[in-house]
This record gives structure tokens, C-alpha cells and sequence, in this order.
């Protein structure tokens, strides 16, 4: 069984398997509707895995309906505004970074959700949309870091936003937020959205020249490198450690 850690802001949430995300949004959504948002699940939660555990569930929100309903001033109040929404939904919160999380209860156990707010929620939905190998070593922060290397060593020199999509790095405009236009731009003519859907796919779809080209300077960052894949009898025992008296 695979599992994605998460989920620590609150000591008594637990992982959950796949299969019920939409259990878990249920409650969210029933809360956002009420200012006329949705939410979007991100990252794994976007392309559930029934069998696959997460540790939380993440998902983001348009900033316009949360800012246009609270008449927020920016997105941190907005951020503030949100969770007085849910605090007031009698759910349990709290807040760091950019995210609010709320803490849903399914049955006798509960569940952590983290919500961010962000500009065009919907095209930013596809953006943190992945295809990510079974057993691959690389995650969807992989796959940004990957798209940013070949937007920066495009002929344009070009910046990657995943938040935004393909902009100018001189003017800052934005060039496209069409994935399949993106894939054409960084990769080739014959390229489609799902090429990049991961950092093998990317690399598959660049040819092998390019590709082990990328991957040769990815992987010579050490920032870029995943960590040694942890037991399970050593991420049970790290989480005893965790839960013992400081």
C-alpha cells in the first residue's frame, strides 16, 4: 500500500485511502457553496488511486469568489476571511503559509484538508494535474521543477508559473496556459498535454538526447533528488518518535 505523508496539523487525523476523497470534499464543498466557490483537489488528489494512501488532502479555491464575497482586500485576508467561514461551519482549523486546513471528520476518524486560495483555480487545477508512474521516485514538484528547466532553457528563455502557466521572463505577459499549446512550445510539434503529466513522460517525449540531457543537470542539483525510499518499519518507527513526549 502506498502512502503520501501529510496531514500534522491536528494530532489525531490519519491517512485515507483514495477511494474516499470525494467523501472528504463532500463536507468542504457543502461549506463553500455557501459563498459560491468549489474546491479543486491537487497534486495525487486530483488523480485518486483507490488503494493509495495520502496524509492530507489538497485542494485549491478561486481567489476572486472567496476575494468578491468577503470583499477581501488581498488574498492573505482572504486566507483569514476562509477560515472564519469554516470555523463558523463548526469545523476545526488552523493556518500556516499559504494554506487554511480544516480537520473533517468521516465516521470515528477525521481527515486533514488544506486549502489554498489562488488566482484562476480552475486553469490552476491543471497545472498541479499529474500522471505520476506507480513506484516512480519523483513527485509533482518533480514534474514543476522539470517543466521551470525546460521554459528557462527554451530559445525565449522563458518562466514557468504553476499558477499562471508559460510567461515572458522579460515582460512578464503570459504566452500561453493551454497545456497542450505549453507542450508544443517546450518540447515539439508533436507534443500533447500528458507528455507532461510527469518527469519520465517529459523526459520520454523530449528523445533521448534531450532527455538525459535534462535529467543529467536535474539530478546534479541535490535539491532536485527525491530521498531514499523509507520502510515501512522505519517510517512506523519515525512516527513513534514523533508522538512521544519532547
Amino acid at each position: 500500500m502506498m502512502l503520501n505523508e501529510g496531514g500534522k496539523a491536528f494530532p489525531d487525523v490519519v491517512p485515507f485511502d483514495h477511494k474516499i476523497i470525494k467523501k472528504i470534499q463532500k463536507p468542504i464543498d457543502s461549506v463553500l457553496k455557501s459563498v459560491g466557490a468549489e474546491s479543486r483537489p491537487i497534486g495525487s488528489g486530483a488523480t485518486p488511486t483507490p488503494g493509495k494512501m495520502s496524509g492530507d488532502l489538497d485542494v485549491i479555491v478561486d481567489a476572486d469568489k472567496i476575494q468578491g464575497h468577503f470583499n477581501s482586500a488581498d488574498i492573505p485576508t482572504a486566507r483569514k476571511d476562509l477560515r472564519s467561514l469554516f470555523d463558523k461551519a463548526g469545523l476545526q482549523t488552523t493556518q500556516s503559509g499559504n494554506s487554511v486546513h480544516v480537520r473533517v471528520p468521516i465516521g470515528k476518524e477525521a481527515h486533514q484538508v488544506d486549502i489554498m486560495i489562488v488566482p484562476n483555480a480552475e486553469t490552476a487545477a491543471g497545472f498541479h494535474t499529474h500522471e505520476i508512474p506507480k513506484d516512480s521516485p519523483y513527485k509533482g514538484k518533480h514534474k514543476q521543477i522539470a517543466v521551470a528547466y525546460l521554459a528557462k532553457n527554451h530559445p525565449k528563455s522563458f518562466k514557468w508559473s504553476p499558477y499562471k502557466g508559460l510567461v515572458d521572463r522579460q515582460s512578464d505577459e503570459l504566452v500561453s496556459n493551454n497545456l497542450d499549446e505549453i507542450a508544443k512550445i517546450l518540447i515539439g510539434p508533436k507534443a500533447t498535454a500528458k507528455d507532461l503529466g510527469s518527469v519520465e513522460s517529459i523526459a520520454k517525449a523530449l528523445g533521448k538526447e534531450r532527455g538525459d540531457k535534462m535529467m543529467a543537470d536535474l539530478t546534479s542539483d541535490k535539491g532536485f533528488n527525491p530521498p531514499p525510499k523509507e520502510s515501512l518499519a522505519d517510517r512506523q518507527l519515525r512516527r513513534i518518535k514523533e508522538l512521544l513526549p519532547k
